[in-house]
């Protein structure tokens, strides 16, 4: 018995349900991202590109269930990039839909988009615009406080200023 199901939801009309309950910290879904060269990412259909989010300066395509959990200003599952995989932030009954917080996973793709920018560490960071497209960070490195204008192009952050 798969754990998650797809079903109706508000990403391209499909989301994903507890097929089963789950207790808060359990882990409601593990994934597999795959990893895209640019070429690829061009590749894609345009109706694809909604799936890529990218970490540590690459592109991620997520694949299906993962690919549907909508979003939740009060999400039941939260990411764990590093292990890959959502864990239940608290008790989810069967049949209920499964969801995240869509900015968390933006500030996500920031944070570890810095990580690989900077070969120091970075400190008190601030996302002073998180759009899924447009960005604008402020952090400390080596002492000096750095600002950033972000903009997604073909997938990931790059820095226009």
């Amino acid at each position: 018995m798969n754990d998650v199901v797809i079903g109706k939801g508000k990403l391209a009309g499909k989301g994903v349900y507890a097929n089963r309950d789950f207790k808060k910290n359990e882990i409601v879904m593990s994934y597999h991202l795959k990893e895209l060269t640019p070429e690829e990412f061009n590749n894609l259909p345009i109706s694809e590109h909604m799936f890529t989010h990218s970490f540590w300066g690459k592109i991620y395509l997520y694949p299906e269930p993962s690919r549907y959990v909508n979003h939740s200003p009060n999400p039941n599952t939260t990411q764990d990039l590093k292990k890959m995989y959502d864990y239940a932030t608290r008790d989810i009954k069967k049949g209920e839909m499964i969801t995240t917080n869509a900015t968390n996973e933006i500030e996500n793709e920031l944070t570890t988009f810095l990580e690989a920018y900077e070969t120091n560490p970075i400190k008190n960071l601030e996302l002073l615009k998180k759009g899924y497209r447009n960005a604008i960070i402020k952090y400390e490195c080596n002492n000096h406080t750095k600002t950033l204008t972000l903009k997604r192009i073909d997938g990931n952050w790059r820095i226009i200023e």
